[in-house]
């Protein structure tokens, strides 16, 4: 039988404190406003001896991704680099995560999950880009322009390598009470 499960603000969890065995924070502690005090919250509502697993990406995660973004940027708007992409995953990266969780948390352990995507074929590049849309619009970078570039670029890399190689770099943070 299925155990209840709870979806709420991360802020103010709607659990008894110490009522939980564990807690699954995947992907999302970066898009709450007061990280400290989201994890605060999952330690009051956390067993002793309890877990928190949460994941997220490394500042480094899919750095091609942003070279590319700011070539291709750069080359629309005349100048040698565009304006870097924001990353929301910064506030709550795999660099700072176990800091973060450590001051709720009396052990943590990180697990680097490193991989590689090929691919072989612009279409997944660009369609990925295209979820820049509202960024480019706030920095005034020409947007269908830019994809459009970049497109050319990627193109070009696959013609020239066989594949367009992104380096992933996320992980796992497991926290014990």
């Amino acid at each position: 039988m299925p155990r209840p499960v709870a979806v709420a603000d991360a802020a103010q969890l709607p659990l008894a404190s110490t009522s939980v065995d564990g807690a699954l924070t995947l992907h999302m502690l970066y898009h709450v406003e007061d990280i400290p005090t989201a994890i605060k919250e999952l330690a009051r509502v956390v067993k002793p001896g309890g877990v928190v697993i949460a994941s997220t990406n490394s500042a480094r995660d899919k750095a091609e991704l942003d070279r590319l973004w700011e070539r291709a940027a750069g080359d629309v708007l005349g100048v040698v680099k565009g304006p870097a992409r924001i990353s929301l995953s910064a506030r709550f990266s795999l660099e700072r995560a176990s800091g973060l969780l450590g001051a709720a948390f009396d052990n943590v352990e990180t697990i680097a999950l490193p991989g590689t995507i090929a691919v072989r074929s612009p279409e997944p590049v660009i369609a990925h880009m295209k979820s820049y849309r509202a960024w480019a619009d706030q920095h005034a970078v020409p947007f269908e322009e830019t994809v459009e570039r970049a497109r050319e670029i990627v193109s070009e890399h696959i013609e020239r390598n066989g594949a367009f190689e992104i380096g992933c770099l996320g992980g796992m943070l497991v926290g014990t009470r």
